[in-house]
C-alpha cells in the first residue's frame, strides 16, 4: 500500500519521466497522448456526466452545478487544481475524500496505469489528468454516486477528461490564455475546447463570449448536431448588484424567471457563472425544488475566487492570470468603495504577467512581483525589466511571504493575483498565522 505521498507523486511519475524529453514550446497536439487513458476510462464512466471547460470560470460553474445537482442527487465532482491539499481535487456532496480513501484508490488502478507505462516509449507520458480522471470515476463508481462533474483541464481536444462519457458540455468564457500549448488566437483556443462537444451530448451550454469565439463553437456544435443554448439569448443574469453576502440577481431561464438569488462570492460574472450553471441543471432536473436550489448556491465556497482572506488590513485573493480577467477584479474593489491598493502578482514568466501589471496599473500605486516555490514554473526577476519598458514599476519579492510583508508596509489594502501555485502558498500562510 503506497502512503499519501507517493500516490500523489505516482499521479505524476509518468509526466516527470517524459518532461525532458519534450519541447517546453511544443503544443498540446505534440505532447499530451489522451489516448492512451481512453478505454479505461470509457469503461468506467457509466453514470451520468457533465464535463466542464473555459478559460475562467470553469471551476466556479463546476461548483455551482454540483451544488444545484445535490438537490436531487448524489453528486461526484473533479476539479483542479487544487489550493491546500490534493485530495481537493475529488468531492462528493462536496465532501472531500479522505486521505486513506485516496490511496486505497490509487492502489487500486496503479497496475492498470503502469500496463499502459510498459508499452510507451520514455519520451511519451500518461497525462496527470488521465490518472486523476481514473481515480476520480473508481471512487465515484464505489460510492454509487447518481451523477459526475468533471472540470476539464487547461484545454478540451487533448485533455484526458474529455474521454469522459458526458450526455451534457458546459462552456465558460474563453479568451487568450496558455497560448503555449493551446494556440495563438482567440479561435484557435475556442476550436481546442470546443471539443468537449463530442457529438454524445443532448445539449452544450455556452457562456457570453466574443463573437468569434461563440461561432467557432457552435459551429461545432452544429456539424455534430448537438444543440446549444446561448448565454443572453436562452439564459441570463440580470439585476446584479453588490450585498455584503455576496452578489444579488435573477436568472432567466428561456423566458421563466428566478429572482433575487444570492452566492457568496464577489464579482458580476458570479452571477453569469450561476445562470450557465442553472441553465443546465434545470434541463437535468426538470423544473427545480427553488427553496433547495437558493440553498445550496446560497452554501458555494470556491476559495482563492475574490476571496476576502482579510479586513484589517484588507486583503484579497483571486487566482487571476490574465488580462482579461483584471476588470472583474478591479470592479468588486471599486464595489467594495476601495481607492488605491498594493498589487502584488505571482504569474510565470510564460503567462500573462505583463498583461496584469499593465492592466491593475491605473489603481495599484505600488505592484509587487513574485514567485511561486513550484520547480515547474518559472518566476524571474526578468519580469521587472520587460514591465519597466512598458512604463510599469514593480518591486520584486522573492516568495509570497516577503511580497505580503513588503505590502503591507505600504499601508493600502492589498490584491493579490495569480496562478494557482500562488494562490496554494497564500492560503498555506493564511492557515498558518503568516498572512
Amino acid at each position: 500500500m503506497m502512503n499519501k505521498k507517493e500516490a500523489e507523486d505516482f499521479v505524476y511519475r509518468s509526466y516527470v519521466k517524459a518532461e525532458k524529453y519534450q519541447q517546453y514550446g511544443a503544443k498540446d497536439a505534440v505532447k499530451r497522448r489522451p489516448d492512451l487513458t481512453r478505454d479505461i476510462i470509457r469503461r468506467k464512466a457509466g453514470t451520468p456526466a457533465v464535463v466542464v471547460t473555459g478559460s475562467k470560470g470553469k471551476g466556479s460553474a463546476a461548483n455551482l452545478i454540483s451544488q444545484i445537482l445535490q438537490t436531487r442527487y448524489k453528486v461526484g465532482l473533479m476539479t483542479s487544481p487544487h489550493l491546500v491539499d490534493f485530495c481537493e481535487r475529488f468531492k462528493i456532496n462536496g465532501q472531500v475524500i479522505s486521505d486513506a480513501e485516496f490511496v486505497r484508490q490509487m492502489t487500486l488502478i496503479r497496475e492498470e496505469i503502469e500496463e499502459i507505462e510498459a508499452r510507451i516509449p520514455e519520451n511519451v507520458c500518461i497525462s496527470p489528468m488521465g490518472i486523476q480522471a481514473d481515480l476520480a470515476l473508481s471512487f465515484f463508481r464505489d460510492q454509487h454516486t447518481q451523477y459526475n462533474v468533471f472540470e476539464c483541464g487547461k484545454g478540451a481536444a487533448f485533455d484526458d477528461v474529455n474521454n469522459v462519457r458526458h450526455e451534457y458540455a458546459v462552456i465558460n468564457s474563453i479568451f487568450l490564455e496558455h497560448t503555449r500549448e493551446l494556440g495563438s488566437t482567440v479561435e484557435a483556443i475556442a476550436a481546442d475546447k470546443a471539443h468537449v462537444i463530442t457529438g454524445e451530448q443532448k445539449c452544450v451550454y455556452i457562456a457570453r463570449q466574443e463573437p468569434s469565439v461563440t461561432e467557432t463553437l457552435c459551429e461545432r456544435a452544429d456539424r455534430l448536431g448537438v444543440p446549444v443554448k446561448l448565454y443572453g439569448r436562452d439564459f441570463y443574469a440580470e439585476k446584479i448588484r453588490y450585498s455584503h453576502r455576496g452578489m444579488l440577481f435573477d436568472v432567466v431561464l428561456e423566458g421563466e424567471r428566478y429572482e433575487d438569488l444570492l452566492v457568496p462570492l464577489l464579482g458580476e460574472h458570479q452571477a453569469r457563472n450561476c445562470a450557465l450553471a442553472m441553465a443546465f441543471c434545470k434541463d437535468v432536473l426538470g423544473e427545480p425544488e427553488m427553496d433547495q436550489v437558493r440553498e445550496k448556491i446560497a452554501e458555494t465556497d470556491w476559495p482563492g475566487r475574490m476571496e476576502v482572506l482579510s479586513t484589517d488590513p484588507f486583503i484579497m485573493l483571486d487566482a487571476c492570470i490574465a488580462a482579461a480577467s483584471c476588470d472583474h477584479v478591479k470592479d468588486v474593489v471599486r464595489q467594495l468603495g476601495i481607492g488605491e491598493i498594493t498589487a502584488i502578482i505571482g504569474i510565470p514568466d510564460d503567462k500573462d504577467y505583463a498583461g496584469v501589471a499593465g492592466a491593475m496599473k491605473d489603481i495599484a500605486s505600488s505592484i509587487i512581483l513574485t514567485r511561486s516555490q513550484n520547480p515547474h514554473y518559472i518566476f524571474t526577476p526578468h519580469q521587472q525589466s520587460i514591465l519597466a519598458e512598458r512604463n510599469v514599476e514593480t518591486i520584486w519579492a522573492d516568495s509570497m511571504e516577503e511580497a505580503v510583508k513588503a505590502g503591507k508596509e505600504f499601508g493600502r489594502p492589498i490584491v493579490i493575483l495569480g496562478t494557482t501555485s500562488v494562490v496554494s502558498e497564500v492560503k498555506k500562510l493564511q492557515l498558518t498565522g503568516k498572512l
